[in-house]
């Protein structure tokens, strides 16, 4: 069985549940639509892994370490799902079909790349991303708004940040994507544009977009 097929069973218990009591096995196939003894033959191979408990006749229940992975799971869900409706003009349906198939393969950073630049927390099992500012004031990372930085620094793009999601698209559709190498080419005014070269290209922005594209500062190559 695929691990995306285990996952998909600890999402929907966590939907039917939340976290406490039990899911009875055939509301689960329901929820699910499949057929009851697969229920019972999943069940029984995530109740080896230790991720749920299953009494018969009462019902299937996630562990905590099934709860914490299946939270994990579905913040991936939301946060990919929020993404392609927010930011590219997805509809609702096709955003949750692609989701449910994309929680599978996205990488926690990644899901938190994009969180971050969404504004944190999309749901409350975000409460566990590390956000920009608090990753600042652990010494994790040293995070800067590109208008900030000096001439010639450089460094990595953290995550894009704005209250306008027209400002994020654009600059996304500009190249200026989180894990891309950024510098600062030249500072024209103080308050003013700010040369910067990604890439192969340079391009200068103003000072207010400037401040929307935030970089690791420890990342300089």
């Amino acid at each position: 069985m695929t691990t995306g097929n285990r996952e998909d069973y600890l999402i929907n218990i966590l939907r039917l549940t939340e976290g406490e009591g039990v899911a009875k096995t055939t509301e689960l196939a329901s929820f699910m639509g499949v057929s009851p003894a697969s229920v019972s033959e999943m069940v029984k191979v995530l109740a080896k892994e230790g991720l749920v408990s299953y009494e018969k006749y009462k019902g299937v229940a996630l562990t905590d370490k099934g709860l914490t992975y299946a939270r994990q799971i579905r913040k991936k869900h939301h946060v990919v799902e929020r993404f392609l409706t927010d930011y590219l003009n997805v509809d609702h349906k096709t955003a949750h079909e692609e989701a449910c198939r994309i929680e599978h393969a996205i990488s926690d950073e990644s899901a938190i790349r994009m969180c971050h630049m969404m504004g944190t927390p999309v749901d409350v099992d975000c409460q566990s991303c590390i956000s920009p500012c608090k990753a600042v004031s652990e010494g994790i990372m040293n995070i800067l708004p590109l208008n900030k930085l000096a001439q010639s620094q450089s460094g990595r793009i953290s995550h894009i940040k704005s209250d306008d999601a027209e400002v994020v698209k654009k600059l996304i559709s500009m190249g200026f994507v989180p894990g891309r190498e950024i510098s600062i080419e030249a500072i024209l005014s103080d308050g003013g544009p700010r040369v910067a070269r990604i890439g192969d290209a340079t391009m200068a922005l103003d000072y207010r977009l400037a401040s929307c594209i935030f970089v690791d500062v420890e990342s300089e190559s």
